[in-house]
């Protein structure tokens, strides 16, 4: 069986999500209600200590998205999921799937790090840059950018939800907050119904739609059986 080192609140919730839209049984292991001790805990299974670490026999993976990838090859197999290549929509699925962290998540807690140095009162280093980026913080232009294409279609590789979905989740949660100046906690950030995501409408009713979703409901249960942690 799938194994899953977990942290409540992180990533290693996607991994649950997609396991159980495509049905596969799987168990988790962490420390419900203890951040910090289930993060020294990862240190036993690998090296980076990060979360998720999955467990499939004799493989041993870290990073969410080779890991979605690993599990739609090996048990997803003509999924809807994983749009096929001959797809007009694979170009942007693969695209999400890798800009949730590649892009996404790198821009976010780079604001959220400017925000703690200007708090700090040290000075920027970053030059103002002109365009319409450069108007922007990296939070904002992520959230844009999915608003924009949210306009298009429903989810982000078109009309058919896929796992590029379950990886874009978590940094729009997380995100949103940041691009308007408000602030989040892990648990705030669950709710699809703060003001500050009216500035997105389209993202809004993403974060609606996913939350709606049976599995995304039973994943949300078993990775935070007791709600969210208090960090």
């Amino acid at each position: 069986m799938i194994t899953i080192r977990h942290i409540e609140g992180r990533r290693s919730e996607r991994v649950a999500w997609l396991l159980e839209e495509l049905g596969v049984p799987y168990e988790l292991d962490f420390i419900q209600g203890d951040i910090l001790r289930s993060l020294l805990a990862l240190e036993a299974h690998h090296e980076m200590r990060m979360a998720p670490i999955v467990t499939d026999g004799d493989v041993v993976m870290v990073e969410s998205g080779a890991i979605l990838e690993y599990i739609l090859a090996r048990y997803g197999k003509g999924s809807s999921l994983r749009p096929d290549e001959a797809s007009p929509a694979f170009a942007a699925y693969l695209e999400f799937l890798h800009f949730a962290e590649g892009t996404a998540m790198a821009k976010i807690l780079a604001d959220r790090m400017m925000e703690a140095a200007k708090a700090a009162d040290a000075p920027s280093a970053m030059p103002k840059l002109p365009g319409l980026a450069g108007s922007r913080t990296g939070a904002q232009r992520v959230l844009h950018y999915a608003e924009n294409t949210l306009a298009k279609a429903p989810y982000f590789a078109g009309d058919q939800f896929t796992a590029a979905d379950i990886m874009m989740h978590f940094p729009l949660k997380l995100g949103a907050p940041a691009a308007v100046g408000a602030t989040a906690s892990l648990a705030e950030v669950q709710r699809t119904d703060h003001a500050y995501l009216d500035a997105f409408p389209n993202v809004k009713g993403f974060l609606v739609r996913m939350a709606e979703r049976p599995a995304f409901q039973r994943a949300m249960k078993s990775t935070m059986p007791k709600g969210p942690p208090a960090m």
